[in-house]
């Protein structure tokens, strides 16, 4: 397919060309981001059967993305040493934990921990051209379709499920729909958001635009991303979303008038003034009686940091290498939770499952990552990296982005994994 990226405007004709002739080493997980809102749709099946077709369409994408990434060799220059000590940590002590455990349910477990990490290797040894980086971009926005469609219909008509929040997390309704939790429709909002920011940034350049990338375009795009993220009721979520607004604002001032340049912050600075008046008080209560002294300090981060306690004192008496480098040689009955999702932190779940050597080790492939961000020169694409590990930073606080956020995590694995790869440099 003859295309220059520079000139090339998609379309629905030319998006379906490039997908019917990308490799079907490519174009499988391609399938699996258009059909994955539909399979997360099943997850309520896993309480009657046991195992739900969710499940299975994660063994499937682990099983074929092992299967993709053997064999030939990935041509992507070598990442930092220290990743690579952290990913032999991590699996050695889920294999540790397993044969602990012996468990079909810890078997699950330690699949869906490396499969994030597999996911990287995939995307980096078969996204190998911008088109095709942008032909995935697009592919998630088709996606999104259905969980933001779904979303609006719990908005505008009627809630599927009604759940609430307690009185200390500032009550109201969570609307979750099909899904387990509000990742379903979060990682769509977030990532949805990414996407259309790369390609205004992008068509900035160019004087004919499209209507949705114009300033009443942008504007009805950053409102149906916020007013989805007011209705999910979730703390980490606005100050992701600011955050990403705050770095595209950054990167798009170059390239737009003096007028939109003024929109842009006035849309900011509105956003953070009704975030600040009308909602963080009442989401943060908690966090805010924490640091006034009217609460324990475990009560903060809706309690997190109790639970936090609560298994560092175990990990305390463990041994030294338990303690040094992973949870699992210390062969401890707690070290399969300490290592997951019940953490609702990855860099506690991270610090247990690899210790001290292996969590260092993880922060400084997050550091490496943002230095390689800054050194991207299309600034398209230096913005969604950069936009990339921040969400996975932020997120990681008081959420598993790496573990249990649905779409997302194919997401960002798809983005981060082009680090330091010429083709965006």
């Amino acid at each position: 397919m003859n295309l220059v990226k520079e000139h090339m405007s998609w379309n629905f004709r030319l998006y379906r060309k490039w997908f019917s002739t990308r490799p079907i080493n490519l174009k499988w997980i391609l399938l699996v981001i258009l059909v994955f809102p539909m399979f997360a749709a099943t997850w309520e099946m896993k309480k009657s059967s046991g195992f739900s077709p969710l499940q299975l369409l994660g063994l499937l994408v682990f099983a074929f993305g092992l299967m993709s990434i053997v064999g030939k060799k990935n041509r992507a220059p070598n990442l930092i040493f220290s990743f690579y000590i952290f990913l032999l940590l991590l699996v050695i002590n889920l294999l540790l934990v397993f044969f602990y455990e012996g468990s079909f349910s810890q078997f699950g477990d330690t699949i869906r921990t490396i499969l994030p990490f597999l996911l990287f290797f995939y995307f980096r040894k078969h996204l190998n051209s911008i088109i095709d980086i942008e032909g995935f971009l697009i592919t998630f926005l088709i996606a999104s379709i259905f969980p933001i469609a779904t979303l609006y219909y719990e908005i505008l008509f009627n809630p599927i499920r009604e759940v609430y929040n307690t009185a200390s997390r500032g009550g109201g309704l969570r609307l979750s729909g099909f899904y387990a939790d509000l990742f379903g429709y979060m990682s769509h909002l977030i990532c949805g958001f990414m996407c259309y920011c790369y390609f205004y940034i992008k068509y900035s350049k160019r004087r004919k635009k499209h209507f949705i990338f114009s300033n009443m375009g942008f504007l009805l795009v950053l409102l149906i991303c916020l007013i989805g993220i007011y209705n999910l009721r979730h703390q980490a979520s606005w100050a992701v979303s600011l955050a990403l607004l705050l770095i595209f604002v950054y990167y798009i001032r170059k390239q737009v008038s003096a007028f939109q340049l003024v929109v842009f912050f006035v849309v900011a600075i509105s956003a953070g003034g009704y975030f600040y008046t009308q909602i963080f008080e009442i989401l943060f209560a908690k966090d805010i009686a924490v640091f006034e002294g009217g609460a324990r300090e475990t009560a903060a981060l809706n309690g997190r940091v109790y639970l936090w306690k609560k298994y560092y004192a175990f990990w305390e008496n463990f041994n030294v290498l338990g303690q040094w480098i992973g949870a699992g040689f210390a062969q401890h009955e707690k070290s399969n939770i300490m290592m997951g999702g019940g953490m609702h932190n990855d860099y506690v779940r991270l610090f247990f499952s690899t210790g001290i050597i292996g969590i260092v080790c993880y922060v400084s492939f997050l550091v490496y990552l943002i230095r390689n961000s800054i050194k991207i020169k299309q600034v398209e694409f230096r913005y969604l990296m950069l936009a990339s590990v921040i969400v996975i930073i932020m997120y990681s606080i008081s959420a598993l982005p790496l573990l249990a956020s649905g779409a997302m995590m194919y997401f960002l694995m798809a983005v981060i994994s082009q680090t330091n790869k010429r083709i965006v440099e």
